[in-house]
């Protein structure tokens, strides 16, 4: 056990923290700084976990292991359970939460609304935001009106993430291929076909505290493919604000914050992933998230803000609301300009990372980073968001800053693979500098993170 809990707004609450993914460690500490008993579960020995070594106590328990932790829950008298941004962790941290009458910032009938495509593609109905047009959802590839399809299309699982299972259809020979592959990634057994949409792609997060909704980030995604061909990329940066967020503010903005409202939900996060095609200036949502984005943007937004959208989740699970004041939120970021730019892996064994930290103590404007293969680990051969191998988190006075920023890091690291050659994709800085339009050659392929 480490030094005794100090006194605050937790004093005599017990925080139990499953796995120890992006965000844990710092909800960990800010529940330790506010008077909060820490307990971090799962299967992994402290030495290996980011988030258990921040926190009073450790406990070797998976977090797939729900009877084990509701039993911890009991014996230990626990006031909340929580999560990182794990989507598999945070199912499970609800779970146990409506088991023992503790506070949850979501139900899973609100989380199902949101989290599944056809769930969600209703509710944008319901509330008039604009979408693609959705050709079938279902099962059953004989049910599919091949008449009224038009090429190409999107094919996914109505409840999968990063990336699995997304196929764009050019033809109905690859969609009826493709049917049980985007099938066997559900697990409610559905699929949905839907309008391709070419154009830019943008995430928005969208912050919800006493029943009220804001907008709090959104951004440009910039893709790459890792391989050739038909497949669906990756994001290797998000710039915020986005380039298009004047015209996003007027269009879709209403109707989403009435949408977030409409769930019912007191204090919560929602993400949306959409399409903009600059040819029509117009928009569509394709999915949703009632979780922060994996990009984590309050790790900035704090810093631009003042405000933290993951602590309010830490209050309402050990009080039962947050006082968070959604007056500072600001989309704008206050004149900042913030990325996540990643180095994107090709498959291969990590040789050697070289300059990482030294680059980033050069530069300023890296809050913070994630390195996720050590030298040594074999990096995956996939169209996913599993790729992403490097990642900064910059906040910069301006879009030039950033690019100048950018090209220094990717100058001054390199990773190599086991035979000694360059082994990532790296962002080209100039892309950051040029403005957001829709050209025909674009893939507006969705990622879901």
């Amino acid at each position: 056990m480490q030094n005794q809990t100090p006194k605050g707004k937790f004093s005599g609450k017990k925080l139990l923290m499953l796995g120890s993914n992006i965000e844990a460690v710092h909800l960990v500490k800010y529940a330790r700084q506010n008077g909060a008993y820490t307990i971090v579960a799962d299967n992994l020995p402290p030495a290996r976990s980011a988030a258990k070594p921040a926190a009073h106590e450790a406990v070797q328990i998976s977090t797939a292991c729900v009877d084990s932790l509701s039993e911890l829950i009991r014996e230990r008298e626990i006031d909340g359970v929580l999560s990182g941004i794990s989507e598999f962790n945070l199912l499970r941290a609800m779970e146990l939460s409506e088991r023992h009458h503790l506070p949850f910032y979501c139900t899973r009938e609100q989380w199902d609304q949101v989290e599944r495509k056809d769930g969600f593609r209703a509710l944008c109905k319901r509330y008039q935001v604009p979408c693609p047009e959705t050709y079938y959802i279902g099962s059953d590839p004989a049910e599919l009106d091949l008449s009224r399809l038009v090429y190409p299309l999107l094919l996914k699982p109505v409840d999968c993430s990063a990336s699995k299972g997304v196929y764009i259809c050019k033809t109905e020979e690859e969609l009826l291929r493709r049917f049980s592959d985007a099938l066997s990634c559900s697990d409610a057994g559905r699929v949905i076909v839907e309008e391709f949409v070419p154009g830019d792609e943008f995430t928005v997060n969208y912050t919800i505290c006493g029943g009220k909704a804001s907008c709090s980030s959104i951004d440009n995604r910039y893709p790459i493919a890792v391989h050739e061909g038909n497949v669906t990329t990756i994001p290797i940066a998000r710039i915020y604000p986005s380039t298009f967020i004047d015209s996003y503010m007027k269009q879709v903005n209403p109707t989403m914050l009435r949408l977030c409202e409409g769930l019912g939900i007191q204090d919560g996060i929602l993400f949306v992933q959409g399409i903009y095609n600059a040819a029509i200036d117009g928009y569509r949502i394709f999915e949703a998230g009632l979780r922060s984005s994996a990009e984590a943007p309050n790790r900035f937004l704090s810093v631009t803000n003042g405000i933290d959208y993951m602590e309010q989740l830490v209050d309402h699970a050990l009080l039962g609301y947050s006082t968070l004041d959604l007056s500072k939120d600001d989309p704008y970021m206050h004149g900042k300009c913030c990325g996540i730019v990643s180095f994107v892996a090709r498959h291969g064994v990590v040789g050697s990372i070289l300059g990482l930290e030294d680059a980033v103590r050069a530069t300023p404007s890296v809050i913070a980073y994630e390195s996720r293969y050590p030298v040594g680990s074999v990096t995956p051969d996939t169209d996913t968001l599993r790729q992403l191998m490097i990642r900064f988190v910059m906040v910069c006075d301006s879009r030039e800053q950033l690019a100048r920023d950018v090209a220094y890091l990717n100058a001054h690291v390199q990773v190599l693979d086991d035979r000694g050659e360059n082994m990532v994709l790296k962002m080209d800085p100039e892309r950051i500098l040029r403005e957001f339009f829709y050209a025909p050659q674009k893939t507006g392929c969705e990622n879901r993170e």
